[in-house]
């Protein structure tokens, strides 16, 4: 479904400060590692009732594994908190805060995932409605959580996703990447990097990049999307010519915001994971 380009949510404080959007949110720390505490930020709808199982979208902020950011998709989660989800801004290591490499990032992912499937009777959430949300190195752990061979599972519950959103994605951290002088365990950059982990029956995903992303360049992501496809996969691809890593951010380019917002609530929407938004649901900016 092709989205409008000028539309925006309507969404009457959208352009509060991060910090007074994220003022109801319920912080549930889901991972202790010593005396350091990872929190879930959870978002609830207001017409939210005891006993339902909603869908729930966690995203994974990016600053390349160093740099926590955990506001950053504040303004996504709060259209989707309309749209009747539950949302979660996600703590996970970073190195500036925890000293920590890309191998623990990625095991925060499903370790957050599996601690959301073994207490979704008590969270509110649909155990197999778990969409995963991510940008730069946060798309890069969703991706890992979805693809990687060796997942968190207790038994009854494992930590894949069942759907993934993914904006300006880091996908290869091996040898010729610069991330790959970032992981502590050079075979686990080359092990884990999604660029070598494209296999059938993958959840369904999309990607939103910036033609002129330095980052990641877009070339890997075409070519990463295709291979997928070619496994039978539902994995599609939303270019953005001209843009940078940072074009879908709310404070860099409202109507580039507007696009892929919209285009991902389609995407969920198609999925079965929302209902189909309103008429009257977006307006023109």
């Amino acid at each position: 479904m092709e989205p409008a380009a000028t539309n925006i949510n309507k969404t009457d404080n959208i352009n509060m400060p991060e910090e007074e959007l994220l003022e109801n949110e319920v912080a549930h720390t889901y991972k202790k590692i010593g005396d350091i505490e990872l929190k879930a930020n959870f978002l609830y709808p207001d017409n939210c009732k005891k006993g339902e199982q909603r869908t729930i979208i966690v995203f994974f902020h990016d600053g390349q594994w160093d740099q926590q950011m955990v506001s950053q998709f504040a303004p996504q989660a709060l259209h989707f908190v309309t749209r009747d989800a539950i949302v979660i801004l996600a703590e996970y290591s970073v190195s500036s805060v925890h000293n920590t490499t890309p191998e623990q990032s990625i095991e925060d992912a499903q370790s957050l995932i599996l601690w959301l499937r073994q207490n979704h009777l008590e969270l509110g959430l649909d155990p197999q409605k778990i969409i995963a949300c991510g940008a730069g190195s946060g798309a890069h752990i969703a991706l890992c959580a979805a693809l990687n061979n060796t997942v968190l599972n207790n038994g009854l519950f494992d930590s894949r996703p069942n759907a993934l959103i993914l904006y300006s994605a880091i996908i290869d951290t091996t040898k010729k990447s610069e991330a790959y002088e970032l992981f502590s365990d050079k075979k686990i950059a080359i092990k884990t990097s999604p660029s070598k982990s494209i296999k059938k029956n993958a959840p369904p995903m999309i990607f939103y990049h910036g033609s002129a992303d330095k980052t990641s360049p877009i070339s890997e992501i075409e070519l990463f999307t295709k291979k997928m496809r070619r496994k039978k996969n539902t994995c599609m691809f939303y270019p953005f010519p001209q843009c940078t890593h940072s074009f879908f951010n709310f404070n860099v380019d409202q109507q580039h915001f507007v696009r892929a917002l919209e285009s991902s609530d389609c995407f969920l929407a198609d999925h079965g994971y929302l209902k189909d938004a309103p008429e009257g649901t977006f307006f023109s900016v």
